[in-house]
């Protein structure tokens, strides 16, 4: 999961250094892999609980930059250096110039109403400098001044940036995986997978999945919060416990790779799935977050017959609603074959098809990022819309490095003048 942003590098002067501390938080070594694809592991290193060693960045001076509705942007980048771990913040590349695309709106006031949450948008800008950032399926939201970050590991560690660039730990929603998660699975449930990190009716939703590899006795847990920066009041995270579960030998799907949607009434759907019989969709109740009792319908939006598909997000845009997923394997280093697929519909529930009107419930879709170069199995990522920008945050296997260690990529989306997606270029490389 179930990964979109608008950058603006604040408060850099010119020729001061900064710290790149954007890593994979809280995992050492293997990460567990889950059913059917191969897992929502890769590897990182780093001491547990904390980010990896950064390198650090030297910016080279420039004038302040003021884009639309944002604040200040001074600095022009420069070449990043340092050493770090496969989850450390080695930079490299030339250049590192930082072009504004959007100085984001004001903050807004969060809601306390059903439906989405209103909290604007963060600054989005690019860069031309490599960034070596530890990641594995992961979700993003602006909570009104900072981007945080959730991904696979650990008891769902987690990380903030002012740019999405620069990152640092914020903590963890659990001291420890729940212990009911645990009584479900059993001990080989060690970690956390596929988060996904929404929010509405006042309220930051962190959903998870929970499984082992090969087997789709998986459930999706919930934990809620009324803020995400640790010093506003109110903070502190509220495990919810169960939403669903996929049972061996009962169940032909799996409760994984959770992600939050929400329909042209700000009504919120909660999709997942892992091979089996594909993605599904249902109805959540906006006060408890769990699903519905009102339409308990579980809908069956993509399929590629019991093969390779997961890691399902959804947008919408015109009047179409986009369902994104990957297709093949994950977590296999240098090996992976993931690749991202998306398909449309006219409401959320389907039926989805993509651009020559092959259904997705067929195995239908158009490829939108595969593996080039260095950057190999690009997927298990979150389509979002942050302020009026649309991005995609996601996880490629680098294959510049010995063991094909997952890192972050994020790219913007647009779309054609017939309403079928266009994915942007990496905002960095």
């Amino acid at each position: 999961m179930s990964l979109p942003a608008r950058f603006q590098w604040r408060g850099l002067v010119g020729g001061a250094a900064l710290v790149l501390v954007a890593q994979w938080a809280g995992c050492s070594g293997s990460v567990p892999t889950h059913p059917g694809s191969g897992g929502k592991g890769g590897t990182t290193s780093g001491t547990a609980g904390n980010p990896g060693g950064g390198g650090t960045a030297t910016g080279t001076g420039g004038g302040p930059v003021t884009g639309t509705g944002g604040g200040p942007v001074t600095g022009a980048g420069g070449s990043n250096s340092g050493s770090g771990g496969t989850s450390g913040g080695a930079g490299s590349g030339a250049g590192g110039t930082i072009i504004v695309r959007d100085g984001g709106g004001p903050d807004l006031a969060p809601p306390t109403g059903p439906g989405p949450g209103t909290l604007g948008g963060g600054p989005v800008t690019t860069s031309t400098t490599h960034l070596d950032i530890g990641v594995h399926d992961p979700s993003m939201i602006w909570d009104g001044s900072n981007y945080y970050l959730f991904a696979t590991g650990g008891s769902l560690n987690m990380r903030v940036s002012a740019d999405l660039m620069r990152w640092t730990s914020a903590g963890r929603v659990y001291p420890a995986i729940p212990s009911w998660a645990t009584a479900i699975i059993g001990s080989g449930l060690t970690s956390l997978w596929a988060p996904d990190i929404s929010y509405f009716n006042g309220l930051f939703h962190a959903y998870w999945a929970g499984s082992t590899f090969g087997s789709n006795t998986s459930v999706i847990g919930l934990a809620t919060n009324v803020a995400l920066d640790s010093t506003k009041p109110g903070f502190a995270w509220v495990d919810q416990g169960m939403v669903l579960q996929s049972k061996s030998g009962t169940d032909n799907f799996n409760a994984i790779d959770p992600n939050v949607a929400f329909d042209e009434t700000g009504a919120p759907w909660l999709a997942y799935g892992s091979f089996w019989s594909g993605i599904k969709l249902q109805k959540l109740d906006p006060v408890t977050g769990k699903l519905s009792t009102q339409d308990p319908t579980q809908y069956s939006i993509a399929s590629r017959n019991g093969g390779a598909i997961e890691a399902a997000s959804i947008i919408s845009h015109n009047g179409f609603f986009y369902l994104f997923v990957s297709f093949d394997l994950c977590c296999k280093g240098l090996n992976s074959t993931y690749r991202t697929m998306a398909g449309r519909a006219t409401a959320i529930t389907g039926p989805y098809a993509d651009s020559t009107g092959k259904a997705m419930m067929a195995s239908g879709g158009d490829q939108l990022i595969a593996t080039q170069g260095r950057y190999i199995g690009p997927g298990g990522g979150t389509a979002w819309k942050d302020g009026d920008n649309y991005l995609y945050a996601y996880h490629y296997y680098d294959g510049m490095t010995a063991n094909g260690a997952s890192k972050l990529l994020i790219r913007p989306i647009t779309f054609s003048a017939d309403n079928w997606i266009v994915m942007g270029d990496p905002i960095f490389p």
